[in-house]
């Protein structure tokens, strides 16, 4: 196959925290996330490395990696840190690869702050998905990249050709946009893309997110091999330099930063496509906490569906209807969304009492509460914020493409 001669950075955030005995005595944590890996483990990072040292080993071209630690707890960072550098370390001789961590991102910041760009500086963090993934493209900017790769650490790569449909259509245009993101998909355990469903739940009335999805799904088969797609997986995903200039992840949104960040490159008029050809094998290490996970979706769908309305009062974007995003995330971001919310909230905490998981219980009613009032005001707090948020990451990004010390601080690091 013909190398694409595409400078690209391959960026694999990976998220740590206490181990279950611990986080009972700990304060609440900075960031929510749904899998992180226990700080008394491994994890699943040693696992991607390495399936990509395995391609190295066949002649696959592996873009330089940079892995960013994240962590639910401050506390932790240090831990992390040498965790995650521990684990870099053994993957070193074949692949080029650095960890990025805080104390990595204070010297970043520093740096701008002394070129005068504090006027224009946008907040830079690694908590939450969204910043973490703002970081990586910080990151592929200032390394003069022309596209950043991105990979969950609970994957693995066996596609030989992989790193070179990543690269394929950078650059290029559909339909007369630029292609802004490209997205792949999950192959799951069981072989296959489809997420089981079990239509017996009934406490899942009114909230069947798997059966959406799949619904959604049905686009992976057959057709094109570039299409118009309704949802994205930030953990197999290419942003090119052109979009990632203009148009960052949204860091008020708390999860589904990935398709967020469709809506938002559509807005800003770029083309966000499926690849039917770019797949990833997925196997998270352990599945969160149903209520958890529904309530930062309907903090996400909430917000997502605001900041959809308000997009018609700003001149400088493409209003995007809601109805383009259907069956998935579209079916959530209908006005009927709060009522399915605690219709299915309700339901499920009479399912968690009925097998006596009374915490889980509570959590759901505390889901019901939540949505009554404190979704209501976040979203009005916020909803306008990314619009001035991208403004002036649009300002700083170009500013800081191939700084000079921000990169050789980053080549360093390479080459310790």
């Amino acid at each position: 196959m013909e190398e694409l001669n595409v400078k690209t950075t391959l960026v694999i955030p990976t998220y740590w925290t206490f181990a279950p005995h611990q986080l009972f005595s700990k304060q609440k944590p900075i960031a929510i996330y749904d899998h992180p890996t226990f700080i008394t483990e491994l994890g699943t990072l040693p696992r991607l490395l390495g399936s990509l040292e395995k391609l190295c080993i066949r002649g696959v071209d592996v873009p330089n990696i940079v892995v960013l630690v994240a962590v639910t707890h401050k506390e932790l960072e240090m831990e992390a840190k040498e965790r995650t550098e521990s684990i870099v370390r053994e993957h070193r001789h074949r692949l080029n690869i650095i960890c990025f961590s805080s104390s990595d991102l204070d010297f970043i910041v520093s740096r701008l702050k002394k070129r005068a760009l504090s006027k224009f500086a946008v907040p830079l963090n690694l908590l939450g998905y969204s910043n973490v993934r703002n970081i990586g493209l910080v990151i592929g900017q200032i390394l003069g990249s022309e596209a950043v790769i991105f990979l969950d650490d609970d994957e693995v790569v066996t596609d030989e050709d992989f790193f070179r449909k990543c690269r394929e259509f950078v650059g290029k245009k559909y339909k007369g946009r630029i292609i802004g993101g490209v997205t792949g998909y999950y192959i799951g355990s069981s072989g296959s893309y489809w997420l089981k469903d079990d239509p017996n739940e009934w406490w899942k009335t009114g909230w069947r997110k798997r059966r959406k999805m799949n619904e959604a799904f049905k686009i992976i088969e057959g057709g094109a091999r570039l299409k118009e797609t309704p949802f994205a997986f930030g953990g197999n995903m290419i942003l090119c330099k052109e979009l990632f200039e203009k148009v960052p992840f949204d860091p008020y949104i708390h999860r589904g930063e990935d398709m967020d960040m469709l809506v938002n490159a559509r807005m800003f008029d770029f083309a966000f496509l499926l690849d039917n050809q770019l797949w990833v094998l997925h196997f998270p290490g352990y599945v969160a906490s149903r209520w958890s996970e529904m309530r930062q979706d309907i903090y996400r769908f909430a917000y997502m569906r605001r900041k959809l309305q308000y997009q018609e009062h700003k001149n400088e974007v493409t209003p995007l209807q809601t109805k383009s995003l259907e069956p998935y995330p579209g079916y959530f971001l209908r006005r009927s969304i709060m009522f399915k919310f605690a219709v299915s909230a309700f339901l499920s905490a009479i399912h968690s009492a009925l097998k006596s998981s009374t915490v889980e219980s509570i959590e759901y009613l505390r889901n019901i509460k939540l949505s009554l009032s404190d979704v209501h005001n976040y979203v009005e707090k916020h909803y306008r914020d990314y619009f001035d948020f991208q403004e002036r990451w649009a300002k700083i990004m170009p500013l800081i493409r191939e700084d000079k010390f921000s990169k050789d601080y980053l080549e360093k690091k390479r080459r310790k």
